[in-house]
């Protein structure tokens, strides 16, 4: 196990957690001492499987369905949560959703969901949770987005424009709500190895890299746990790249 961070007794949220790097973050967070909401969309089975694993630890766990998109649901999910956990302190928004390809190839209908997921989720999710942190006076919103959100990609184009917004609804609330307690930021990732591409196109995609290689569950964990601890108190409105110098934004 990596670096060792006090989240003793903090309730947190993690969306999209039933697999991938959601997961990761869920059990570590656990680790770390974190009671988890392990949210998930339409992954259930997984999300029972990382439940299970975190019921291990011997924190409070329970998995929550809802579409972040949807402001109902992502309210209904706070009356639960709130059941279980008594409130929520620390979001991590893992959630995402994007479809790969140019914005000539899409109906006019067809990019709404991202926009719904990508931008409309997070002021959901913030307009929802973040008035109980602020009666507490103690909170963490992390929203998590991929480097096309700031550098743009034309495969990408509609999801990275929802996430643009998001940072930037995320900067003007940390304005608001830091005389709370509160702090906003947004992690910025490169390419993460899911293991899903073939040799040919990692090598390729792997030169563009300084580091010369793709970014691991485990650099996006660290980099996250940093900022839901106590040590990062004082950083709000924030955009912290986690890339391996793919891009380099000043």
């Amino acid at each position: 196990m990596g670096m060792q961070i006090n989240l003793q007794g903090k309730n947190v949220l993690i969306t999209g957690a039933a697999k991938g790097i959601g997961r990761e973050l869920a059990i570590t967070a656990a680790e770390n001492g974190a009671n988890v909401a392990v949210h998930y969309r339409e992954s259930e089975q997984e999300a029972l499987q990382t439940v299970k694993e975190i019921e291990k630890l011997g924190v409070k766990v329970s998995a929550i369905q809802a579409d972040i998109g949807n402001f109902e649901e992502v309210r209904e999910m706070k009356d639960n949560l709130d059941k279980k956990f008594g409130q929520i302190d620390r979001i991590v928004n893992n959630a995402g959703w994007a479809q790969l390809k140019s914005f000539f190839q899409y109906e006019p209908e067809e990019w709404k969901r991202e926009v719904d997921v990508c931008f409309h989720g997070v002021l959901n999710l913030a307009y929802t949770f973040i008035p109980t942190m602020k009666e507490n006076n103690n909170g963490k919103f992390i929203n998590i987005v991929g480097d096309s959100a700031r550098t743009g990609d034309r495969n990408l184009i509609v999801s990275a424009a929802a996430r643009n917004g998001a940072i930037s609804f995320l900067k003007s609330l940390a304005k608001e709500v830091g005389r709370n307690n509160i702090q906003c930021n947004t992690i910025s990732l490169g390419m993460i190895d899911q293991g899903r591409l073939n040799e040919e196109l990692l090598n390729k995609i792997i030169k563009q890299y300084p580091m010369k290689r793709l970014g691991g569950a485990s650099d996006v964990v660290g980099a996250v746990l940093f900022m839901l601890s106590e040590d990062a108190d004082w950083i709000t409105g924030q955009v912290l790249s986690v890339n391996g110098g793919h891009s380099m934004i000043g």
